[in-house]
């Protein structure tokens, strides 16, 4: 798979097509995204993410890039970071795109009273109305690790 390199983002930052994309069209393509472009299907929790932004802010990179639905641009995993980076003044997110129609990728409930699925997820990040955070849990194939400055991220 083509990379796009952690020191230059793409141009066309905020657009799917700007990601490196994979040959078979289902596995992931990395790249970075505008965080203004993503839509979150959970809330945060405030003290984690208090916990996480300190810890990013002191490690001066992101580690893990986020997961997201690459036709719905719905944030599948990673809400807190991409809600660390947004309060560190970053406009950019490493992203790994995913086509959540793939059946190695599935998603399951974290909460007993709030059954979840593919198409919850999708339409409850669509709506802006999102779940509690830590509603749901995805299982995917792993990803590597891709650690990236903030200098890089803040655009």
């Amino acid at each position: 798979m083509t990379t796009a390199p952690a020191a230059k983002p793409p141009s066309a930052r905020g657009a799917p097509e700007a990601m490196a994309q994979a040959p078979d069209g289902l596995a992931p393509a990395f790249g970075f995204l505008e965080l203004s472009a993503l839509l979150g299907h959970e809330q945060t929790l405030p003290g984690y993410l208090a916990q996480l932004t300190e810890e990013i802010r002191q490690d001066g990179e992101l580690r893990r890039p986020i997961i997201v639905d690459r036709h719905s641009l719905v944030i599948l995993d990673g809400h807190h970071r991409a809600a660390a980076l947004r309060e560190l003044g970053c406009s950019l997110i490493p992203t790994y795109l995913v086509d959540y129609g793939d059946p190695a990728i599935t998603v399951e409930p974290n909460r007993p009273d709030i059954p979840v699925s593919k198409e919850s997820v999708v339409w409850t990040g669509l709506s802006g109305r999102p779940y509690p955070p830590k509603t749901s849990r995805h299982v995917l194939p792993e990803l590597p690790g891709r650690p990236t400055p903030l200098e890089t991220l803040r655009g």
